[in-house]
């Protein structure tokens, strides 16, 4: 898991892949312009941007998120974000077994999560290791984008 602003992206993104730089330097350009709505592709199904607008969730009504194709680059645009961040281990409760057309498992939040708050500009990468609870928070409104990188991309 990464966590970063875009306010010191010139300076971290000479320690990130090069995968990882060039999906939030094309999300950049998009939000120079009109912000648009619903999913940009920027290589076709290997990446792409949803950009979205939801009411929060509160805590207790979010279960958390794994995927395995795609790694997750969640950027927040309006509003205040909480996400819950956990590791994949064996112990996890399952909720929803892995879904491999819609690349993704559900889970219980884990006792040991730990609470990521996003506020504007701000930035989260998951990987596939990585279990996330997406979408919680106390302002109504939560406006983001998420860019979907798929494995096959990092590979050498």
């Amino acid at each position: 898991m990464i966590l970063g602003t875009m306010s010191l992206w010139e300076k971290q993104n000479k320690f990130e892949h090069t995968v990882i730089v060039t999906a939030l330097e094309e999300l950049n350009l998009l939000l120079n312009g009109d912000v648009p709505e619903g999913r940009v592709e920027i290589k076709g199904d290997q990446m792409y941007v949803s950009f979205m607008e939801f009411d929060a969730k509160p805590m207790d009504e979010q279960l958390a998120e794994k995927h395995e194709s795609y790694i997750d680059i969640h950027y927040l645009i309006d509003g205040e974000e909480t996400i819950g961040w956990f590791a994949d281990r064996e112990d996890l409760r399952v909720v929803k077994a892995y879904e491999s057309e819609h690349d993704y498992a559900l889970y219980d939040p884990s006792a040991d999560e730990i609470l990521l708050h996003l506020k504007p500009g701000m930035f989260a990468v998951f990987f596939p290791n990585d279990i996330h609870r997406p979408g919680m928070g106390q302002s109504s409104k939560i406006k983001k984008a998420v860019i979907k990188v798929h494995v096959g991309l990092l590979q050498p």
